[in-house]
């Protein structure tokens, strides 16, 4: 999976509430998606993305889950039908900002 497009949709994403960019570190793909691991304002975070669903097309459902990874929290999930792009564009940005402010 090329995540680079992806990271890029995240950072501009980030950009419109002047936080970020998200600094990756390392990414793999997994069996349902790929996990990008790096940096948001110094703190260690994994993007997952992930097909959910069992066919093609719209029952196939798209998640991008931001995951702290000192605590392993869920700092916030966006769902898209058909691509992660959609599932980008749903994720609420400013609560993963706000939940990252929180962890100090």
């Amino acid at each position: 999976m090329n995540t680079s497009s992806l990271i890029n949709q995240v950072n501009e994403s980030l950009a419109t509430l002047g936080a970020g960019p998200f600094m990756t570190d390392s990414s793999k793909d997994t069996e349902t998606g790929a996990v990008v691991t790096g940096r948001l304002d110094g703190r260690a975070l994994r993007i997952e993305f992930v097909e959910e669903g069992s066919g093609d097309g719209p029952e196939k459902g798209h998640r991008v889950d931001v995951v702290d990874d000192a605590s392993g929290e869920n700092l916030g999930t966006g769902r898209g039908d058909s691509t992660f792009a959609d599932a980008i564009s749903s994720h609420n940005w400013g609560g993963t900002v706000e939940a990252l402010k929180q962890l100090g």
